[in-house]
């Protein structure tokens, strides 16, 4: 009788044991499948997360280009198109393109009014950056034909012509080509700068003339002395280059400026002048 009941709390002991193990080794198996749960939901977040973001990154137009060539054929071709200079007014009144339209590029976003949309645009400031700007701003606010033309230095150096709205005849002197050679010919001091290309310049220049190209003007004035008759020439009136110059180097504190008028270097080398 006693090893009976010895033997029942045994029983229920031994019972009680395997209730418990089972109990531990579901909530084992029920934390697994959580810490899974958990880990794949995270992991399906992050991938989502990755997929917006790739989504939503905003992707840098594409800038199309156009040559100075190009775009002097549209306007002698009269082919419908809106020109845009994107300097500044003085910078504008220095020297534009003749039918450009004025608009700082810091004023753009908030002037996109009084651009035409069904017109092949054409941008440019003076050197290329303010320009290629300008291009990007348009296309993200839904312009189409947008072209990108650089720096007016470049459409000056190719020879093309701009208007000049502040130069008056007091500024600088304009004269002949026969005038440009009697100074030539004399004891007075002075030096010829051709503003043509270096290509240009190669071709055949004035006797003695250094090579500053109208473009690298202000940062070579190192070059020219003060104290001389500076006489400036490219390809004659319609060139514009040596007129440009000469303004520059006016607004550089240089007094006796001249700038060689008709043909330019055509007129000199038909004269028969010395060339080199």
């Amino acid at each position: 009788m006693r090893k009976f009941l010895i033997t029942i709390p045994l029983i229920i002991f031994l019972l009680a044991s395997f209730t418990f193990s089972g109990c531990i080794n579901e909530a084992l198996e029920t934390t697994s499948l959580t810490s899974e749960s958990l880990k794949s939901s995270v992991e399906t977040s992050i991938q989502a997360d990755n997929q917006s973001t790739e989504t939503t990154q905003v992707k840098t137009p594409v800038v199309m280009s156009i040559t100075p060539e190009e775009v002097y054929r549209i306007i002698s071709a009269g082919k419908d198109h809106f020109l845009l200079d994107v300097r500044t007014p003085e910078e504008y009144s220095e020297g534009h393109i003749e039918g450009s339209n004025l608009i700082p590029i810091d004023e753009l976003e908030s002037r996109l009014g009084e651009i035409s949309r069904d017109k092949q645009i054409i941008v440019y400031c003076k050197g290329g950056s303010r320009s290629r700007t300008a291009v990007i701003t348009l296309m993200e606010n839904g312009f189409g034909m947008v072209y990108d033309m650089g720096g007016i230095v470049d459409w000056q150096q190719k020879g093309y012509p701009v208007i000049v709205e502040n130069v008056t005849e007091s500024e600088f002197k304009e004269i002949t080509v026969d005038e440009a050679y009697q100074i030539f010919i004399s004891d007075k001091d002075y030096l010829f700068v051709d503003v043509r290309s270096e290509d240009e310049y190669k071709s055949g220049h004035i006797e003695g003339a250094i090579n500053i190209p109208v473009s690298e003007i202000d940062s070579r004035l190192s070059e020219i002395p003060k104290d001389k008759i500076i006489i400036v020439y490219c390809n004659g009136s319609s060139c514009n280059r040596s007129s440009a110059a000469a303004n520059i180097l006016l607004e550089n504190g240089y007094t006796q400026v001249y700038n060689i008028g008709g043909e330019g270097i055509f007129e000199w080398v038909e004269k028969d002048y010395p060339t080199t």
